[in-house]
């Protein structure tokens, strides 16, 4: 086998084209890493299927077993070698040499050759803070992306909430969003939020899973425009009527947010929201009957009777004496 292998490394250099071909392919299917070195006579061969293959060994087993070859590649400024060696980064264990090689990258014209530079550099915490800076400022809404996403300081990241692009506004309202910050920086994000629909469908989730002290004013920025996105939101996040965010959003007078949460639910810590949400004259007769009207498959209980007999008594709302009504037998 081993005399195959180095029979078809040799014939890499043969004068007959498919005697060199057929070699590349006996090499590939021997999974002969090798041979990888010998592949550089093809990087700039005017074959373009040799050109290829050349590019295909590097990126399969330069890697792990001849990495100095990826910087030569990177060095030479060829389009195909860059994309090669960017397309690797992320399979090289040393991440100081990954780092060479990803500034190397940066010289690139090609943008994809660059955002994968730059991930890597950003990724494997390599980068420089002139380099944070410059990437920061960079032309391509990605890298400045990858930017930010690694940012902790307050008053750069509210400066990218004004950023054009809103993959770059999404990442600084992320990590903002965690910060501590002081009373008239939170107003400022408050504000870009509520003025960006893409930021703030964005930040309330993060907002509602952190259990952030700005979570009412968030749900309540939109009215009722985004009703369903929020108590879908809601669904999907809180499991349990006594969970303390669904608190802070009755007090911050989210009670219909909170209310067609409730909607469908039978356990008790949920007939206990439901009691208190009947009598809280902030939530509206249309919410209070959507309530009552899903709990007719429970009349015959003795709670729910005395529920509907002391809205009967105390209401004076049409919609909500129709539907406590229904509910009444005796």
């Amino acid at each position: 086998m081993a005399g195959n292998i180095q029979s078809a490394i040799a014939k890499l250099k043969h004068k007959d084209v498919r005697q060199r071909r057929r070699a590349v392919r006996i090499l590939f299917d021997s999974d002969a890493y090798e041979s990888v070195e010998a592949f550089s006579v093809f990087l700039e061969d005017d074959d373009i299927w040799f050109r290829n293959k050349a590019i295909e060994a590097y990126r399969r087993w330069a890697p792990q077993h001849a990495p100095h070859l990826l910087e030569s590649l990177a060095e030479q400024g060829q389009l195909d070698g860059q994309r090669c060696v960017a397309t690797v980064l992320e399979t090289i264990y040393d991440s100081k040499f990954a780092a060479q090689l990803s500034r190397l990258l940066l010289k690139s014209e090609d943008d994809v050759v660059i955002r994968r530079a730059v991930h890597q550099l950003i990724s494997s915490n390599e980068f420089t803070d002139v380099e944070l800076t410059a990437f920061q400022s960079s032309k391509d809404h990605v890298v400045r992306a990858y930017a930010t996403a690694v940012n902790d300081d307050p008053v750069e990241l509210l400066n990218s909430l004004e950023d054009q692009h809103p993959e770059v506004r999404r990442q600084a309202a992320s990590t903002l969003l965690l910060l501590e910050l002081k009373n008239e920086q939170n107003k400022t994000l408050q504000h870009s939020i509520e003025n960006d629909d893409a930021l703030w469908k964005f930040a309330v989730p993060i907002a509602l899973e952190q259990a952030r002290p700005n979570l009412a004013e968030l749900m309540n920025a939109k009215g009722n425009n985004q009703r369903r996105f929020l108590v879908d939101l809601l669904k999907q996040v809180v499991r349990e009527a006594d969970d303390p965010r669904l608190r802070t959003l009755i007090d911050g007078n989210c009670t219909s947010i909170v209310a067609r949460w409730l909607v469908g639910r039978n356990d008790v810590k949920s007939d206990e929201l439901r009691y208190e949400l009947l009598f809280d004259e902030r939530v509206d007769s249309i919410d209070k009957s959507r309530l009552l009207e899903r709990l007719l498959h429970r009349q015959g209980e003795d709670e729910i009777q005395e529920l509907a007999g002391k809205l009967l008594s105390e209401s004076t709302d049409e919609l909500i004496l129709s539907a406590a009504q229904n509910l009444y037998t005796a």
